[in-house]
């Protein structure tokens, strides 16, 4: 029985690449860098807002770039940016079935409580561990442990739904299913290790609890 499901935010509910390449370009061009275009941000996006802008700039940035970022992305965060078709009812269906939900993203805090609030689906969401909530973030085990802990719920009785090989690795090593997204931003390879239970084309046509046992390696088209 499912009774949890863990979800990713950015590339999995959210396409953020446009605002945050509209973020991080406004940065570049305030300290004289060429700017990227949107398909190099996506490559990027996984690790959190500070790694991505750290990505952009090839190292440690001082922190008065990381404030511009910060303050050009804390205004466009959610204005920018669309649900991928069916994640709202997705989580809806979901929450009116009694299964309990849980965003899981590296992205820092304030940001993601801003995207879940603009596009309306905060409401739907029990559970945020954001990238600054802990002392590590995914794919260390201990996000999703700590969410499992929070929603004292089992991992037998949860999985995890992303778009990346970093999600893949979180599931893994929490003893979690993994169900991947076919949209959005894998940062690799799904292969070995990194490849998922299934694949997942449409989330309005997703139904997890149809997936959860042994059916779940079958891939979804």
């Amino acid at each position: 029985m499912l009774r949890a499901l863990l979800i990713d935010l950015d590339g999995t509910l959210v396409d953020t690449a446009p605002e945050l390449a509209l973020a991080l370009n406004a940065t570049l061009r305030a300290w004289q860098r060429e700017p990227v275009d949107d398909e190099t941000v996506r490559g990027w996006i996984g690790d959190g807002a500070r790694a991505l802008v750290q990505k952009a700039f090839g190292g440690p940035v001082p922190e008065a770039v990381w404030q511009h970022f910060s303050q050009v992305y804390g205004e466009v965060c959610g204005q920018h940016s669309t649900l991928f078709p069916g994640a709202r009812e997705l989580l809806q269906r979901l929450a009116d079935d009694g299964v309990r939900l849980a965003v899981l993203t590296n992205k820092e805090q304030v940001f993601a409580h801003r995207l879940l609030a603009r596009h309306d689906i905060a409401d739907l969401v029990e559970l945020l561990v954001a990238g600054d909530s802990l002392p590590v973030r995914k794919p260390d085990p201990a996000v999703a442990g700590h969410a499992l802990a929070a929603l004292d719920v089992g991992p037998e009785e949860a999985a995890l739904l992303g778009d990346s090989v970093t999600d893949v690795r979180t599931a893994r090593a929490a003893g979690l299913r993994a169900w991947i997204v076919r949209h959005g931003y894998p940062a690799g390879e799904f292969a070995g290790d990194d490849r998922p239970d299934a694949f997942v084309g449409s989330l309005a046509e997703f139904d997890p609890r149809s997936l959860h046992g042994g059916e779940a390696r079958r891939p979804i088209h």
